[in-house]
This record gives structure tokens, C-alpha cells and sequence, in this order.
């Protein structure tokens, strides 16, 4: 109330001016919010077109790829034209995961390879020839469904231009990349085929065996299907326990049995050559009593030998194949000279007695074959005439280099010692008829024949030596260079076959060893199913109503039925769990 005119006057000139601001920004903000409206329409109207280049881009997905990898090879054609030019651009090699990321220029340097055709196609359709995914891109990326082990030695070749390769990995896994990869295994360096190819030859026969012995596997398990009945059933266990002593443990024992009787024969045999145990003109022995229970133990050894042999040929799947078997050859040979002995000793009343006894004396020397008996026994035996069978030829290669020695040397020291010097008399040598054959070949005057000759030659080779020498200075001098080319001739192909013969035996022993754990492992498995069988019958009388006894009609007893029995307890186990 006491303010001035002038003021109040000022007062309602800012309050004036005061309002029209705020309605000025009041209009304003009307104006924004008008243009916030128009953009948020602006972009709704965006966001549907955007929707539908989306579905335009997922139509026509194949064609830009199609366009992307044009692009991508018209430039690479334009820099393959461009000569001279370094070209630094990478591609990727993605090999089961594993990433390589390698230049174009090293890939092209062996254009028939398939990395070399692969940096070389024009089109997808070429691309995907060589490698199994493609991703365009800078840089682009080609995918191999394959195990990189063996890649580094196909890109270092590519790179440096030279084939090396590690010792790691199967040599056949290596053969293989090389196919795949296009890439010519003559082309390796020396220094690593000398590594390379005789692995493959042993990995090789290695596979065709085993391939071999599975098949002979699967034909003998065919041919031993006896059948359900009960003569198969007792056929089967005579079979398993006289063949396989691993099947039970009375085959074991009977197996330990043969082979005590094997050495008991052996040893009463060495025994009865004594002199001690031998007739004298008139009949009589120094020791009968110990004659007699010698005779007696061959007897029963002898007999036992023919009763196993009698029983493993009725209980035979195939009989003629059982007697065509090597070993059982041997066990046929091992008896037959009892029985001929026998026969020929019922021929002394004839006049062929003085023949007779003699054939007898040979016969009774074949009962020596018993020992070959021990081969059946024993693994390590089976693996070195296996062994032998496979290094035939390192043995004839020595065999071939002894024989060609033995006939040159033989044939040099024969005409060298054929023809008697004229500077000896040889008048008493002659006419003198009691002198030995020893005697004989000292003298100066004795001329040697061919077969003379050939035994010298061998035993001189061998480094054995004879009572047959040379007497002239030629055959001397032909003498000592047989005697020393004998010695670099039978050592230096030793290591050769002695290498080859370590190498079989070693992979024979050691394939010998995994059938046993093979063996041990199917035993152990079918020891579980019985008792999971056991088990599962328990169960099936326990339960009414719930496992049916018929799921053993349908399992057979494989390993494939154990997985599956044992899967089949785990479930109910667990049903039953889950119930409580």
C-alpha cells in the first residue's frame, strides 16, 4: 500500500511480460510433441520396412551368398591373372575344429593336390568338390570334416615344398591322408622313407593277419556250434576241455597233465639210451627192474597220448580238417611208432627178423617227435614257428647267399685238388688197401670227388671245419678266401634277418598277449551275465506280475545281451528306488 504509482506500474509490466513467456513455451513444447508424433510414425513406417527387407533377405539368402563368393573368386581369378604381383592374401583351413591359416600362394604351389584345385575352382559348386563346408569372406574359410594328426606334414609340404613326416600316428592313417589330400607318397624325403614304407609293409601284414585270424575266429566258432541237445552239450565240454584249457579249470588241469606227460616220455626216453639199459649179445640187462618201469611208464604215456588223441578226433566238428592240422599230425606221429614197434616185434618168428629189428631201432628214435608235442603248450613256441613262417624270406636270402658260396668255392677247390702232382709217388698209395679213409685223405696222392668237395666247401664256409684239406698251394689259397668270405657272408644279412625275426616275434607276442585279455575279458563278462541272469530270475519268481522270465528267450548270450541285461537291472534298480 505505500508503493508509488511507478512502481506498481513495473510490477504489472513483469508480471505481463512474465506470462506471455510461458505461454510462448507452451507453444513450443506443443510444437515438439507435434514433432515427436510425426517421428515415432516416421519410424513405425521405418520398422515395417525394415520387417519386410528382412523377409526379402532370408528369400534371397542363397543368391547373395552366391553373389558374395562370385565376387569373392572374380577377384581372386584377377589376382591369379596379375603376374608378378606378391600376393598376400590368407585363407582359412578349418580341419575338425582345428584352424590353419595358411597364404593362397604356398596352397597353389602344388596345383593337383586338393588344397592346390581347391585355391584353383571358379565356382561353389567346385569349391564344395574339395572340401566338405564353405564360408566366404576376407579371408574366406573351407572346412574339413577329417583329423588334423596328420596335417602339419601336408602344409609344410605346401609351404617349403618338401614331404616330411613325424614318426607319431599309424603309417596307414598316414597312407590314407595322403589319398584324401592328393598328395604322391613318392615324393617323401629319403631320410623319411626309410621310416615310412617298411612300417607300412609290417602295419599291412599286420592288418591282413588279424583280418585273417577274425575270419578263421568266426568259422571255427561256426563249425564248434554243436548244438542245445545233450550229446552237443557233452560233446561241447569234451571239445572245450581236450582244445581250450582256459575254459575251465578241469581243462587246466588236464592241459598241465598232457604236459607233464609230454616230459615224463621225454625223459624216459634220454633214459633208456644208457648203456646201462642195454641188452647184451645174450639178452641180459645190468638194471632190469629199472628197464621195466621205464617200459612201463612209455606204456601208460603212450596209451594216455592215444586216448586223448581218439577222443579230440570223435569230438571234432570237422574231422577231416582235425587231421590236415599240423599239431595234431604231430600227435599222430608221436604214438604210431609204439604200435609199429609192437607189429614189427610179432615178425620175429619170419626171416625178416634181421630187417625187423632194425626198422625197430628207427621207430623207437621217432618217439623224439613226442617233444614237438610242447608246441601245443606253450604260446611263445607257436609265435616263433609263426615268426619263421613270416621272415621266409630274409632265411632264404641268407640260405641263397650261403648256397651260391658253398658252389663256387666247392667247384674251385675240386678242380684244384682233382688232378695228383707228378712230383709224388703214388705207387704204394694205390696198391695199399688197408689204409682208413682218415689215412686216406692226408695223403698227398688222394684226389677228391665233387661231393668230397661241396661238404668241404660247407664246412669251411661255416667256419666248422673237416679232416678233408687241401694239399696244393692253389687249393690253399682257395681255402682261406672261402674260410674268410664265409664269415662276412653269414654276418652281415644276421642283422638283417635277426631285425626282420625280432619284429615279427615282438608283434606276435604281443597280438598273443591281447587275445588273452580279450579272452580273460569275454570270460569275466559272461561270468557277470550268468549272475545277472541269476539275478534277474530271482526276481522274475519275487515279483508276479512284473519282469517276464521269456526276456531270456530273446536275449541271446552275447556280449551285446550283457549291455543290455545289465542296462535292463540298472532300470529296474532304479524303478524300485524310485517306488520306495
Amino acid at each position: 500500500h505505500s508503493a508509488s504509482d511507478s512502481e506498481l506500474t513495473r510490477i504489472s509490466q513483469q508480471m505481463e511480460y512474465q506470462i506471455e513467456v510461458n505461454q510462448h513455451r507452451m507453444e513450443v513444447n506443443l510444437q515438439q510433441v507435434e514433432v515427436n508424433n510425426q517421428a515415432m510414425e516416421i519410424n513405425n513406417q521405418e520398422m515395417e520396412v525394415n520387417q519386410f527387407d528382412e523377409e526379402d533377405l532370408q528369400l534371397d539368402i542363397s543368391l547373395d551368398q552366391e553373389i558374395a563368393a562370385q565376387r569373392y573368386f572374380s577377384s581372386l581369378r584377377s589376382m591369379v591373372r596379375e603376374e608378378g604381383r606378391k600376393m598376400k592374401q590368407m585363407v582359412i583351413l578349418d580341419l575338425g575344429g582345428e584352424k590353419f591359416v595358411v597364404n593362397r600362394k604356398d596352397l597353389m604351389r602344388f596345383p593337383h593336390s586338393r588344397l592346390g584345385s581347391l585355391m584353383l575352382a571358379d565356382t561353389v559348386k567346385e569349391v564344395l568338390k574339395y572340401c566338405d563346408e564353405f564360408t566366404p569372406g576376407d579371408p574366406p574359410e573351407f572346412f574339413f570334416d577329417r583329423n588334423p594328426i596328420n596335417f602339419p606334414a601336408i602344409l609344410e609340404m605346401h609351404r617349403e615344398g618338401v614331404l616330411h613326416i613325424s614318426e607319431s600316428g599309424c603309417p596307414l592313417v598316414l597312407q590314407k591322408d595322403f589319398a584324401y589330400w592328393n598328395i604322391d607318397e613318392l615324393e617323401m624325403e629319403p631320410c623319411c622313407s626309410l621310416k615310412y614304407f617298411p612300417q607300412i609293409d609290417v602295419c599291412q601284414n599286420e592288418k591282413d593277419s588279424d583280418e585273417a585270424a577274425r575270419q578263421r575266429e568266426a568259422e571255427t566258432a561256426e563249425e564248434e556250434n554243436f548244438g542245445v541237445s545233450y550229446v552237443g552239450q557233452v560233446r561241447s565240454w569234451l571239445w572245450n576241455t581236450l582244445e581250450y584249457p582256459w575254459t575251465s579249470q578241469f581243462a587246466q588241469f588236464f592241459a598241465f597233465f598232457s604236459l607233464f606227460m609230454v616230459l615224463v616220455s621225454t625223459f624216459t626216453f634220454v633214459l633208456s639210451t644208457m648203456e646201462e639199459l642195454q641188452e647184451d649179445e645174450n639178452g641180459n640187462v645190468e638194471y632190469p627192474t629199472v628197464l621195466a618201469i621205464i617200459n612201463f611208464i612209455d606204456n601208460f604215456v603212450v596209451i594216455f597220448f592215444s586216448i586223448e588223441y581218439v577222443l579230440r578226433l570223435i569230438v571234432a566238428p570237422v574231422k577231416l580238417k582235425f587231421m590236415k592240422g599240423t599239431m595234431n599230425m604231430i600227435d599222430l606221429l608221436a604214438i604210431i611208432p609204439f604200435y609199429l614197434s609192437i607189429i614189427l616185434e610179432g615178425l620175429e618168428d619170419f626171416q625178416i627178423i634181421g630187417k625187423a629189428s632194425k626198422m625197430i631201432r628207427l621207430i623207437r628214435v621217432m618217439r623224439i617227435l613226442r617233444i614237438f608235442k610242447l608246441v601245443r603248450h606253450f604260446a611263445g613256441l607257436q609265435s616263433l614257428f609263426i615268426t619263421l613262417q613270416q621272415a621266409y624270406q630274409e632265411m632264404g636270402l641268407l640260405l641263397f647267399l650261403v648256397g651260391i658260396a658253398i658252389l663256387t668255392y666247392s667247384s674251385l677247390v675240386y678242380f684244384a685238388e682233382k688232378d695228383v702232382s707228378e712230383e709224388f709217388n703214388c705207387t704204394k698209395f694205390y696198391g695199399n688197401v688197408e689204409l682208413t679213409w682218415r689215412e686216406k685223405v692226408q695223403d698227398p696222392c688222394y684226389g677228391w670227388t665233387f661231393v668230397e668237395a661241396f661238404w668241404w666247401g660247407l664246412m669251411t664256409l661255416t667256419t666248422v671245419g673237416y679232416d678233408l684239406n687241401p694239399k696244393t698251394l692253389l687249393g690253399k689259397m682257395i681255402g682261406g678266401m672261402c674260410a674268410l668270405s664265409g664269415i662276412f657272408i653269414l654276418t652281415l644279412p644276421i642283422p638283417i634277418v635277426v631285425n626282420s625275426f625280432a619284429t615279427y616275434y615282438k608283434n606276435r607276442l604281443w597280438r598273443t598277449e591281447v587275445e588273452i585279455r580279450k579272452r580273460e575279458k569275454t570270460q569275466e563278462q559272461a561270468e557277470e551275465l550268468i549272475q545277472i541272469q541269476k539275478l534277474l530270475l530271482l526276481k522274475t519268481m519275487a515279483m508276479p506280475g512284473g519282469l517276464n522270465s521269456s526276456i531270456f528267450a530273446k536275449i541271446p548270450p552275447s556280449p551285446n545281451s550283457y549291455l543290455k541285461l545289465k542296462t535292463s537291472i540298472s532300470f529296474t534298480q532304479s524303478e524300485e528306488s524310485s517306488t520306495a
